[in-house]
């Protein structure tokens, strides 16, 4: 089964949920948890292809900015968020091309 990509999506997004929750119920600093959460996304996206570690990316993204910078799931746009969120897509994007699921 895990050999659908979009299985392998589905995990991915659950694992950053769960991750996510981990993040705020343990009151990890803001540094840490965003780092954590880019590391979690960037090893999950590498099984992926390019589209679907894209979307695991911004979702990486959403749950950072969102749970760990920010409370109650506030996404915002102020200039370090949108370099966030292109943090987060290039390096799943690379991710997905160093796997081989390109």
């Amino acid at each position: 089964m895990t050999d659908e990509v979009g299985v392998r999506l589905g995990i991915g997004g659950g694992v950053l949920f769960l991750l996510t929750a981990v993040v705020v119920a343990g009151r990890l600093p803001e540094g840490y948890s965003v780092g954590l959460l880019l590391v979690t996304t960037v090893v999950l996206a590498a099984p992926l292809d390019g589209p679907h570690a894209l979307l695991l990316g911004v979702a990486g993204w959403a749950f950072a900015t969102g749970f760990a910078v920010n409370t109650l799931g506030v996404l915002t746009v102020a200039p370090l968020d949108l370099f966030r969120l292109a943090v987060f897509v290039i390096a799943a994007a690379l991710a997905s091309r160093v796997g081989g699921a390109a």
